[in-house]
């Protein structure tokens, strides 16, 4: 198993982000960013936990095998309640409902409120990217609950 690097990372998961209004434009942008970041730092933590196991002497390839799925199982149960995701869905969430709410928007305010709403999507896409490369690094085939 080799290493994957950052930019493999950042292309497999919410490579939009690089489009996005930048994180200083509001807390919302902000905490969008920041759970991207987060995404990234732990994909990279699992990736490099699974390349000491696979790098281990000390374990079996049997040993090896049955590691690398049980991290894979924690780290997806990690994700299931990752709290920058939670948080950055929430604020958005929050900021479209408010602005759906009021009559009088803007051309402006209407395409921030496009904008929140295809980067929630993105983020959304991106906890899924991040899941398939949780299962395709521990080799798992799919979801088992633990």
């Amino acid at each position: 198993m080799r290493h994957l690097s950052q930019n493999e990372i950042a292309i497999r998961i919410v490579p939009t982000h690089l489009r996005w209004p930048d994180a200083s434009t509001s807390v919302v942008w902000r905490q969008l960013h920041e759970c991207v970041l987060q995404f990234y730092e732990f994909a990279r933590a699992f990736d490099d936990d699974c390349l000491e196991i696979e790098q281990s002497k000390v374990f079996s390839s049997n040993e090896i095998v049955r590691r690398r799925a049980e991290a894979g199982r924690e780290a997806i149960r990690q994700l299931a309640g990752f709290r920058p995701f939670e948080s950055a869905s929430s604020a958005v969430t929050r900021e479209v409902e408010r602005l759906h709410r009021r009559e009088d928007l803007t051309p402006q305010e209407s395409e921030a409120k496009q904008k929140l709403i295809k980067a929630l999507d993105d983020l959304r896409g991106g906890l899924a990217a991040v899941e398939r490369l949780l299962l395709e690094r521990s080799k798992l085939r799919q979801i088992s609950p633990a």
